[in-house]
C-alpha cells in the first residue's frame, strides 16, 4: 500500500512539472503572438514577420502563427514592392533595387515582384553607363581623337556637289571628275598613265567622298590628296599603288584588349603587315596606308571594351538527409512521376462564389526549392559551410578554397651510390587541400542571362589507413549551367553515409563468440548527410556597346580603294539641309532638259559643249580652262575632254 502511494506522489509531481513547463512555454509562446500582434496593428509588418517567426521556431505546431507569418509576409512583401515602385519612378534605382529584393525574399513565387526586380537593375545599370563621368586625361584625348583621318584623306570638309548629279549616256570618265572638282572648288591633276573612257553614273544626293569613291570604283582608279586643295587621279595598278603609296604611322593605347589578340586580329582581317606591341603601355604601333590605318581603328574601338562582370552568391550547405525528406524537396533522388510545384490562387478573401469565376490569369505556379530553401537555411539541422561573394569577369574563374592543408608523406627510393644495388628511403611531404574548393566561370549574354561553368569539390580525412596514413573522401560536382540574372539554383545529391559502432563491456566475457554481445553494452549510429550548393548570378556591368560598333564598313580592293556608304547603314550625306542651293540638273544628251545652271561669277563666257553640259552655263568654273572658241562635236562614243 505505502509502495503505491509512493508511486501515485511521483507520478503527480512529475505531472506538476508538466503542467508548470508547459504553462511557462505558453506564457512565452502568448507574449511573442502578443507583441506580433501589435506590430502588425501598427503595419509595422517588418517587425510583424520578425516576432512571428520567433514564435513559429519555438512551437511549430502553432498553427494560427503560422497563418499569420504567411500573412504579414505577404503585406510586408507589398509594401516593400510599393516603395521600390515609388522609388523607380524617382529615379533613384540603387535604393529600388534594395526594396525589390526585400519584397522578393519575403514572397519569392510573385512573378511581378521578380519582373520588377530584373526591370530595376537594368535600368540601375543604364544610369551608371550614361551618368559615368570623371573621364580621365587619357580616356578624353583617346575619345577626341578616335575618329581624325589620317593625312592623305582629308578632303575639304565645306565641299558640296549638287543634289541631282547624273551623268548620261556619252560622258567620259575625264569629264566627270572635271566636273566634280568644279563644283568643289578643287584642283584637279591626271597622273600620265590615266586613259580616259566611256562613263555613266548617277551621283545624286552624294558626298564629295562617296562621289569620287564611286568614279573611281568604276574606272579602276584611285585618288591621292597631294595637296590641300588639289587631288591626283591615278591608274589602280600594282606599280602606281607602290608608287603613290604612303605610309601612317599611328600608335593605339589600349585599354581593354589583349595586345596579342588585337594584332592577330589585324593580321587576318586587314591584312596589316608592319605592327608592333609595347607591352609596357599596353599599346600597338602600326605602319601602313591611310586606309588600313582607319579600318585598323574601327576594329580596335569595336573590340576595346570591358568585359562584362558577375557577382555570384555562393552558399554551401549541409543538411541531413531526413530533413530533406521532411521537407519534401527529393532532389537527386527518385521521385513520384509528374510536375514539380505548388499551385496557389493570386487572390486573397476568396469565397465559394468566387471560385465559380477563377481564370487562367488568377492562378499561378511555383517552384519548390526558393520556399524550402529558406526554411533549411533556417533549420538547426543544416549546417552552412561556405557563403561567398565572388566576382569575376566573363571568361575569367573565380575560386574559392576552405579548409586546410594535410601533408601526406611520399616515400621513393633512391640508390646509396652511383651505379650501386642498395638503396635507401626518402621521405617528402605533399599537401593536399581539405575542405571546400570551388571554380567558376562566367559568360553573361545578351537577354541578361548567365552562363556558370562550375566545379565544386568537397574532401575529408574519412579515417586512417597502413601505418596510421590517412585516407581521404571525396565529392565533386562539374557542371554548366545558365541562369538568369538574380535568379538561384539549388544543386544536391553530393551524399554521405557516416556509420558509427560502440561497444562497451567487461573484458574477456565481450569477446566471447556468439555470446559476447550479453556481456557488452552495443551502439550503432548511421547518419546520412547530403551537401545542398546555391548560386545566385548578378550582373553589375555589361557591354558597352554603341551603334557605331555595330555599324559595317567596306574596304574596298585590297583595302585600297574606298567604297560608297551601304544606304542606311553608313553615315548619310553629311548637313544637306545647310548645302548651299545649286538649281541645275546635269544630264546626257537626249534625255530631259535640263535647267541652267548659274554661278556666283557674274560675267558669262562660253563653254565647250561637251555631253554632260548640254547647255551653256554661265560664269566661269574656277580650275577648268575656258577655250574662246567650241570645239567641233564630239563623235559618237567620245565626250568632252579637259585639262588642268
Amino acid at each position: 500500500m505505502s509502495s503505491m502511494l509512493i508511486r501515485r506522489a511521483a507520478d503527480l509531481r512529475a505531472g506538476a512539472v508538466a503542467l508548470v513547463l508547459a504553462g511557462s512555454f505558453g506564457c512565452a509562446s502568448s507574449a511573442g503572438l502578443r507583441s506580433a500582434h501589435r506590430a502588425e496593428q501598427a503595419l509595422d509588418y517588418d517587425r510583424a514577420v520578425v516576432e512571428y517567426t520567433k514564435v513559429v521556431r519555438a512551437d511549430p505546431a502553432n498553427r494560427e502563427a503560422r497563418t499569420a507569418l504567411d500573412r504579414v509576409k505577404q503585406r510586408a512583401a507589398q509594401d516593400h514592392a510599393y516603395k521600390g515602385r515609388r522609388l523607380a519612378g524617382l529615379d533613384r534605382f540603387e535604393e529600388a533595387v534594395i526594396e525589390y529584393q526585400l519584397a522578393s525574399e519575403l514572397n519569392p513565387t510573385d512573378p511581378q515582384i521578380d519582373a520588377a526586380l530584373r526591370d530595376a537593375r537594368q535600368r540601375l545599370r543604364t544610369k551608371i553607363r550614361v551618368n559615368r563621368g570623371g573621364r580621365t586625361e587619357l580616356e578624353s584625348l583617346i575619345e577626341r581623337t578616335r575618329d581624325v583621318a589620317p593625312p592623305g584623306l582629308d578632303l575639304p570638309a565645306t565641299a558640296k556637289l549638287p543634289t541631282s548629279l547624273v551623268f548620261g549616256n556619252g560622258a567620259t570618265a575625264r569629264a566627270v571628275f572635271m566636273a566634280i572638282a568644279r563644283f568643289a572648288n578643287l584642283s584637279l591633276v591626271f597622273d600620265p598613265a590615266f586613259r580616259d573612257q566611256p562613263l555613266s553614273i548617277d551621283l545624286r544626293n552624294a558626298t564629295l567622298e562617296d562621289a569620287l569613291a564611286a568614279v573611281t570604283a568604276s574606272t579602276r582608279s584611285f585618288y591621292r590628296v597631294s595637296a590641300p586643295q588639289t587631288i591626283t587621279i591615278v591608274p589602280d595598278t600594282p606599280a602606281k599603288r607602290r608608287e603613290y603609296e604612303e605610309s601612317v604611322v599611328r600608335t593605339f593605347y589600349l585599354s581593354n584588349a589583349d595586345v596579342k589578340e588585337v594584332i592577330d586580329l589585324l593580321r587576318v582581317v586587314i591584312d596589316i603587315r608592319q605592327v608592333s606591341a609595347i607591352t609596357a603601355t599596353n599599346a600597338i604601333s602600326i605602319k601602313d596606308t591611310p586606309e588600313r590605318i582607319v579600318a585598323a581603328a574601327k576594329l580596335i574601338n569595336a573590340i576595346d571594351k570591358a568585359r562584362p562582370e558577375v557577382v555570384i552568391d555562393v552558399e554551401l550547405l549541409e543538411v541531413d538527409r531526413t530533413r530533406l525528406l521532411e521537407y519534401g524537396l527529393q532532389i537527386a533522388s527518385p521521385g513520384q512521376p509528374g510536375i514539380s510545384g505548388s499551385a496557389d490562387v493570386n487572390r486573397q478573401n476568396y469565397t465559394l462564389e468566387n471560385l465559380r469565376n477563377l481564370t487562367a490569369a488568377d492562378i499561378f505556379m511555383s517552384g519548390i526549392p526558393g520556399i524550402y530553401y529558406r526554411l533549411l537555411k533556417n533549420d538547426t539541422a543544416t549546417r552552412t559551410l561556405a557563403n561567398p561573394q565572388l566576382r569575376t569577369a566573363e571568361g575569367l574563374a573565380a575560386s574559392a578554397k576552405f579548409g586546410e592543408r594535410v601533408p601526406v608523406p611520399v616515400t621513393t627510393f633512391a640508390p646509396i651510390a652511383a651505379g650501386g644495388i642498395n638503396t635507401q628511403p626518402i621521405t617528402s611531404f605533399v599537401y593536399e587541400n581539405i575542405g571546400v574548393n570551388i571554380d567558376i566561370t562566367p559568360r553573361t549574354h545578351h537577354d541578361d542571362e548567365v552562363t556558370l561553368a562550375l566545379r565544386v569539390s568537397l574532401s575529408s580525412i574519412s579515417g586512417t589507413g597502413f601505418a596510421n596514413l590517412p585516407t581521404f573522401g571525396n565529392r565533386e560536382i562539374a557542371t554548366t549551367i545558365r541562369l538568369r540574372d538574380g535568379e538561384t539554383n539549388m544543386l544536391a545529391g553530393l551524399i554521405r553515409d557516416d556509420e558509427r559502432s560502440v561497444m562497451a563491456g567487461i573484458p574477456g566475457l565481450s569477446d566471447i563468440p556468439l555470446v559476447g554481445r550479453l556481456f557488452a553494452n552495443n551502439h550503432k549510429e548511421t547518419q546520412q548527410t547530403d551537401i545542398i550548393l546555391t548560386l545566385t548570378p548578378h550582373i553589375v556591368r555589361v557591354l558597352d556597346l554603341t551603334e557605331t560598333d555595330l555599324r559595317p564598313f567596306r574596304l574596298g580592293r585590297d583595302v585600297g580603294v574606298t567604297v560608297p556608304a551601304i544606304p542606311g547603314t553608313l553615315a548619310t550625306p553629311r548637313d544637306r539641309e545647310e548645302a548651299p542651293e545649286v538649281p541645275s540638273e546635269l544630264t546626257a544628251p537626249g534625255a530631259a532638259p535640263a535647267v541652267p545652271m548659274t554661278t556666283p561669277a557674274a560675267a558669262p563666257a562660253a563653254v565647250p559643249p561637251a555631253p554632260v553640259f548640254p547647255q551653256p552655263l554661265q560664269g566661269p568654273m574656277p580650275g577648268i580652262p575656258i577655250p574662246l572658241t567650241p570645239p567641233p562635236p564630239p563623235k559618237k562614243g567620245g565626250g568632252g575632254t579637259g585639262q588642268v
